[in-house]
């Protein structure tokens, strides 16, 4: 959007009240509307082109000051945010066994820069190393009812990396002692352990996301998440947390077969086409075979393994394998449960297409997680402007995609825009002065 925002978008003035308490006077709050109406409309989601939008903006200083150094706390941010959510959730009876919190992690990519804690990592869709942030997020699901809960940023700890650069500074400083050798041995040393200890697995921030959602009352009885967290640190937590859990399992673990551990793989190649059952869900045809085994992996808890063949059973290719801590369920019930999943997959493509979670140029770690919670801000105030229960509503009427929301925000400001150039024609301002104030 290239015209000059006059006025904030209703989808913000009229929820402002459930944030402001978050800031320090009037011109937070200020920064705060400008940031979060450009990360809607914006055709960039950078603090300079967001701040080009307003008519009569200030230097793009402030807004960046904003971001970076102004005293505000983005944890409070986001836990009223998720009570504004919760508060919309129960305006009418919702069901626990309904609700799904879902536990994922996605790549915000960049280009190779100066931003603190960018790591080179595999990105499985591109099946290549990309530049980017890694963020393992909790979402919750409630039938029609969806928005993101948190996120960790996890930090690479490359130990065999580590221990080799510590290794050259010391035979450095003992082929020749210096001062200035024994200093940056001394740095290295203490910025190694304080990063030791600081390190988190994906798994054990995982973990700290389920155990956050308990502790923040919000109503539901299943975890679910992919192969890459099907381990027991997550799965132990999940269960004192007395949660259930549904999970994508690579097809590499071990289960007990007739009194031998064996890989999911190979166990699979024992059944006959008659082992499975077609059933659909939607208009797609599945083949499952289901069975309760001990899982070596799980503290060899036994669990009920799921293997399924979508469209066609074809017995020559491996089948996908999924997990769960309820022996009692049917294959379909397994399988409808883990696809809630789902919308997870499609809000971080949203965040990332339409509200600028990748767009970020800061280089500081505390704006860079202040982007995020603020993109995540856009995403619930975009969602319910609707009837109760319906959370993917929008600004006006039911739109299909987060796209269109935007796209109404978008027309909404430019009505705005054509109110106010009338006014200022009626107050006797010429065309000619509108014009220039418009481009200036």
């Amino acid at each position: 959007m290239r015209l000059p925002v006059v006025q904030f978008p209703s989808v913000i003035v009229n929820n402002l009240p459930y944030f402001t308490s978050v800031f320090q006077g009037e011109e937070q709050v200020k920064h705060f509307c400008e940031y979060v109406t450009g990360l809607i409309v914006g055709d960039r989601k950078t603090v300079t082109t967001i701040n080009a939008l307003f008519l009569n903006n200030n230097d793009q200083s402030a807004l960046n000051k904003f971001l970076t150094l102004s005293e505000w706390d983005e944890y409070d941010l986001n836990r009223r945010r998720v009570d504004l959510e919760l508060h919309r959730l129960q305006r009418r009876p919702v069901s626990a066994r309904a609700g799904r919190l879902v536990i994922d992690d996605t790549l915000a990519h960049h280009t190779k820069c100066h931003i603190e804690e960018l790591a080179y990592l595999k990105d499985h869709q591109l099946n290549r190393y990309v530049w980017a942030h890694d963020v393992v997020t909790s979402y919750y699901v409630n039938r029609a009812d969806q928005f993101p809960v948190d996120f960790r940023l996890y930090l690479q700890f490359r130990l065999k990396v580590w221990l080799a650069t510590l290794s050259q500074l010391k035979q450095q400083v003992e082929r020749k002692p210096t001062p200035a050798g024994y200093r940056q041995y001394l740095l290295s040393l203490l910025a190694f352990k304080q990063r030791q200890q600081v390190f988190q697995t994906k798994t054990q921030q995982a973990t700290e996301l389920v155990q956050q959602a308990v502790e923040w009352g919000l109503p539901f009885e299943v975890v679910l998440f992919d192969s890459w967290f099907l381990r027991w640190s997550l799965v132990r937590i999940v269960q004192e947390c007395h949660k259930d859990w549904v999970a994508g399992c690579p097809k590499d673990r071990n289960v007990l077969f007739k009194n031998r551990w064996t890989q999911l793989q190979e166990f699979s190649r024992t059944l006959p086409a008659e082992a499975y059952r077609p059933f659909k869900i939607n208009d797609r045809l599945w083949w499952a075979f289901s069975k309760v085994m001990p899982m070596d992996c799980l503290q060899r808890q036994r669990v009920r393994i799921l293997a399924a063949y979508a469209d066609e059973l074809k017995l020559s290719q491996t089948p996908t394998f999924y997990a769960t801590n309820r022996l009692d369920w049917e294959a379909k019930r397994i399988l409808t449960t883990y696809l809630d999943r789902w919308p997870t997959e499609t809000f971080n493509e949203d965040v990332k297409e339409h509200l600028g979670f990748e767009d970020y140029q800061l280089r500081r770690l505390r704006g860079i997680k202040r982007h995020w919670y603020l993109s995540f801000v856009v995403y619930s105030l975009l969602s319910d402007q609707g009837l109760p229960g319906h959370s993917r509503w929008s600004v006006r009427g039911q739109f299909q995609s987060t796209g269109q929301r935007c796209h109404a925000v978008a027309d909404e400001l430019l009505g705005f825009l054509v109110h106010w150039i009338a006014q200022q024609l009626a107050e006797g301002r010429s065309p000619n002065t509108l014009l220039q104030s418009l481009l200036a």
